[in-house]
Formats: C-alpha cells, structure tokens, sequence
C-alpha cells in the first residue's frame, strides 16, 4: 500500500508537470487503438484501413474532447459498414442515434468510459470495468458502458453478417435488415453482459456511497462478487457463450483494478478517526472526520556546515571588535589552527 501511495504522489507531481503532453498523448494512443480495433474487425475499405489514415485520424483526436472523439469513431464504423451493405449501415445510424440521443442527455462527459469499455470487450475483458468505474463515476455510467458493449457487438456482428448476406437465403433486403435485427435484440451473451455490468455498477456505486468504515472496500467485495454470479447464472441459465477461465480472470483483474482505485482516490486511515461536535444558531452538528492516508516527502536535503570555516569567521569579528589582546601593534588570534595576522597601519 505505501508504494502504492508514493507512486500516487509521483505521478501527481508528473502529471502537474507535464500535463500539456500527458493528456494529448494519452488521447492518441486510446484512439489509435480503437482505430485498429475497427480495422481488424471491419476493414473493407483499403484507404481506410491504410495505418497512415489511422495515425492522422488519431493525431486529429488527440486534441479533440472526448465527444467529438466519439463521433468520429462512430463515422468511421459506419463508413466500413456501408463498404459491407448499406442497409446495415443505415441500421446501425439510426442505433447510433438513440444512443447518443441518450447518452448526451445524461452523461456528455464519459465518452471514454465508452470508448474503453468497446475496447476491453474486444480484448475480452470487459469484466475488469464495471467495479472500477461504480466506484469512481456515478450511476450514469451505466449509459456509456451499455453504449460500449452494445457499439462491441455491432462491429462483432458486421463480419458474420458479410458472410451471412453472402448466402441465397438473404438475398432480399427484407430478410437482411429481418438478420441484423435478430442478431443484435437476441445476442444472449450481450444481453447478459450489460444486465452484469448495470447491476454491477449500481450495486457498487449505493455501498460505497454510505457511511460506513471501509465502504470502498466493502463495494468492491460485493460488486465483484455480485457480477461474477449474474456472468454465472446468465452462462448456465441462457447458454450466453462466456468462457468461464475468462470471467474468472477478468473478475481478479477487476478486483485489482478497483484496489488501486481505491488506493489512488479514497486512501482513509480508520484508526485516527475523529468526532467532533460543534453548534450554531440553528444547528447543533455531529461531524465524523476521517484522516486521508499520506506519504511522508522522502526527499530530504541536508546541507553540510563547515565548523571550521565559521570558527575562523567569528574570531575574525572578534578581533576587529578589539575582543581579542593586541601584541606589539598587531592582534594574533588565540585559535592554534588560525594563521590570521592584523597589522596596525598607524606604526
């Protein structure tokens, strides 16, 4: 926990630091590799798939606010989709657009809590999220994380629908737009998977709200746990086809991630907690304070004071304060280790 804490403080001291390049930086890598996410799922068209294209794009995002990153993501799948079939990527607008009709409403400033979560779900891990984000977000990132997840399965779903609208039985549009529809509403796996992150999130955002000793700690414990059963029973009750190696690494990683976050934003020393009461003209207050957990600045500078020097220096005021005895015209200090000499100009 110490090390943790002090590479808390070190960071905060970088971060203030160099922030002008930290965040940009920051930007740029996310979006380059939501850019190759989409390239390696849904890359039809050559000069959209061109690396070059992606690291432009990603530049231009790097300076961008989170939301207008997202909207050019978003033109960027629907520009791959059209290359596939345009009905799906008509289809996928008109998603799109209630989506974002929602999201902007009620949470404009967690577009990378979306793009994130379409990020780990693409790695596989999506499980690591929901804990860490209900303890440091509100229930409004329930939005972006379905948002995220649902944004995941269209691209999942792109490349089987090109093989699908391939095949004489969904030759007409009719039946093609009939596949995309049952293929993203009845996806179990996806269905399941934002149930658990919702409740999940929930679920850790209220425990970590209240006030109790080692609430953070508490929500992790139960938010974790709550989310492994839902993946669980969703997997054996409607066969959503989760790998349970996966859920059971994710859900560690999760834990690990909301420790840190824990360590990072709501570090509390519980032994030096203190009550304290006080009134005013109106209210009488009964107020429970709990210290933060702090690092002690490890860096000391001790500066070296030559004795001798200053020795030499304070007998030199002495004798020319005529504190020291004169001898034959000039004063000789009393110091063996002192060669000084002062002569009287007068004789």
């Amino acid at each position: 926990m110490a090390f943790l804490l002090e590479l808390k403080e070190s960071f905060k001291k970088f971060y203030n630091r160099y922030n002008t390049y930290v965040v940009p930086a920051s930007k740029f890598i996310i979006a380059l590799i939501c850019f190759i996410m989409i390239n390696t799922s849904i890359g039809y068209m050559d000069k959209l798939k061109n690396p070059v294209f992606a690291l432009l794009l990603s530049v231009i995002c790097a300076f961008l606010p989170g939301g207008f990153t997202l909207i050019v993501l978003s033109a960027f799948i629907l520009i791959q989709l059209y290359v596939i079939a345009p009905e799906f990527a008509l289809l996928v607008l008109c998603v799109m657009l209630l989506m974002y009709l929602l999201y902007f409403r009620f949470a404009p400033k967690t577009a990378y809590i979306l793009i994130i979560t379409a990020m780990f779900c693409w790695m596989k891990i999506p499980f690591v999220l929901p804990v860490a984000i209900g303890l440091c977000s509100s229930v409004a990132a329930v939005i972006p994380v379905s948002f995220g997840v649902i944004m995941y399965y269209i691209i999942r779903t792109a490349s089987d629908y090109e093989a699908a609208i391939s095949d004489d039985s969904l030759s007409e549009s009719m039946k093609q737009i009939s596949y995309l529809i049952e293929s993203l509403l009845k996806n179990r796996q996806m269905l399941v998977l934002i149930i658990a992150a919702a409740v999940t999130i929930i679920v850790v955002y209220i425990i970590r709200r209240q006030k109790i000793d080692h609430s953070w700690k508490i929500a992790i414990i139960v938010g974790s746990i709550t989310q492994f059963l839902i993946l669980v029973v969703g997997q054996i009750a409607l066969k959503s086809d989760f790998n349970i190696v996966l859920i059971i690494i994710g859900t560690i990683l999760g834990v690990a991630a909301a420790y840190i976050c824990n360590i990072v934003f709501f570090a509390l020393d519980y032994k030096r907690t203190e009550y304290v009461q006080y009134e005013d003209d109106e209210y009488y207050y009964y107020v429970k304070a709990v210290p933060k957990i702090n690092v002690a600045n490890a860096d000391v500078r001790i500066k070296h004071i030559n004795a001798k020097k200053t020795k030499k220096t304070d007998d030199i005021r002495q004798m020319r304060t005529g504190d020291t005895a004169k001898d034959n015209g000039y004063a000789v200090s009393n110091e063996e280790d002192d060669d000084i000499l002062f002569y009287d100009d007068d004789k």
